[in-house]
């Protein structure tokens, strides 16, 4: 084990044992025992204790208040068809958490994963996640009557769209814009984007505070020129969505088609859902309050630039710093479950919560898949721009949130 402490054997050990002889004793008083005396031996000889076997142990162990909650919608779950009877090892709380994670895998997480790495999404009995002591401190006893599906991201994915706008405008004047509307539309039905227009309001409300002087050397005047002429004019969602419909059905076996089918995946599996935003449970969730106002705003899941380092990305880099100073980051997502009504209305609001869960998933999987071609055409933009040959340039990692 590196930086270790290893265990000294004894120095006879390392001696033939012709060689050993017995030392001539020296009176305690000699001089010799006084200017030489023995070392103090802080390390012994190794004794033979190994640690327990664990194999076979729970992983984990949950309090009875937990257990409670956690039977309710297993056994939901379970009728719904999310969860299986396999999935029982012992524990209420293991059973919900195995039918979770399959139903995200089967819709598509592993995709997600490549470009939300830092995506998050938890079933929880309390708005705030609290310590064994905290919980029993709390004037609350007792299993809760409600779950709480929520997602987080951690990181911020870097969207570098331009080089795709370019190559889009050379088959449709109008295809950049429609593009650019359904595919930002479709990100922000499960998250906080980030985009020209975020850039160009923190601008505004930057220069305000700024005199003369300090307007002189400040970026902020720039970003008003930032946006592209083929975005100068956005169209409606379905005037975009339309328009990517009709082209989509020219352009088969090319590169555009490739793309405008993902932009359309996207919408075909999110259109029937809205953003499910914290507040929006307000009339039914009364501790919402607090926690709105002990919480900062969510960071966003995507940044959308036209190329790296550029005026979106340092307005966005100087805004998210700021984030999460003060109070704890909030949840982007969440959806209640009451546990508290008869199985059959159960049934339907967890079959209701896990129906937005799996598009949110699929339609994060299209995306995925989209982004990533679009970061395939920015790497070979970047290389043509460079115009030395050997010069590789490596896909764009998620851009890191500002905490």
């Amino acid at each position: 084990m590196p930086r270790s402490i290893q265990c000294r054997q004894s120095s006879r050990a390392l001696v033939p044992p012709a060689a050993v002889r017995a030392a001539p004793r020296q009176r305690p008083n000699s001089a010799t025992a006084w200017e030489r005396p023995e070392p103090v031996r802080v390390i012994g000889q190794p004794i033979a204790v190994t640690l327990p076997n664990l194999s076979g142990l729970r992983p984990r162990y949950c309090s009875r208040t937990d257990e409670q909650p956690a039977a309710m919608l297993a056994k939901s779950m379970l009728r719904v068809g999310i969860s299986r009877v396999a999935d029982w090892t012992g524990s209420a709380v293991d059973f919900v958490a195995a039918g979770l994670a399959r139903y995200c895998r089967v819709n598509g997480l592993p995709a997600v994963s490549r470009v939300f790495p830092e995506a998050c999404i938890r079933l929880l009995d309390e708005i705030v996640e609290r310590t064994e002591y905290e919980r029993s401190q709390s004037e609350i006893a007792g299993p809760k009557s409600k779950m709480l599906l929520m997602v987080d991201y951690e990181q911020s994915a870097m969207i570098q769209i331009g080089p795709t706008l370019t190559y889009l405008g050379s088959i449709h004047e109008q295809l950049p814009a429609a593009f650019f509307v359904v595919v930002a539309d479709n990100l922000w039905r499960w998250m906080r984007v980030y985009d020209f227009r975020n850039a160009q309001n923190y601008a505004r409300d930057q220069l305000d505070m700024l005199d003369e002087e300090e307007l002189k050397e400040s970026f902020y005047p720039q970003l008003e020129t930032v946006r592209p002429s083929c975005l100068k004019k956005l169209p409606s969602y379905g005037a975009a969505v339309r328009l990517v419909q009709k082209l989509s059905s020219q352009c088969r076996g090319s590169r555009a088609a490739e793309l405008l089918r993902h932009c359309l995946a996207m919408h075909e599996h999110g259109k029937q859902y809205k953003c499910a935003w914290p507040y929006l449970l307000r009339d039914r969730l009364p501790e919402i309050e607090d926690y709105l106002e002990n919480t900062d705003e969510p960071g966003p899941g995507s940044l959308i630039v036209f190329e790296e380092e550029d005026l979106i990305e340092a307005c966005f880099s100087e805004e998210m710093q700021y984030i999460g100073q003060n109070y704890s980051i909030g949840s982007s997502l969440m959806l209640l479950i009451n546990l508290d009504q008869d199985a059959a209305s159960l049934d339907k609001n967890v079959k209701a919560t896990f129906d937005y869960l799996g598009a949110m998933v699929r339609s994060l999987a299209s995306a995925s898949a989209l982004i990533e071609k679009i970061r395939g055409i920015y790497d070979e933009d970047v290389r043509e721009r460079r115009n030395k040959p050997g010069v590789q340039a490596q896909p764009s990692d998620a851009a890191l949130r500002g905490e």
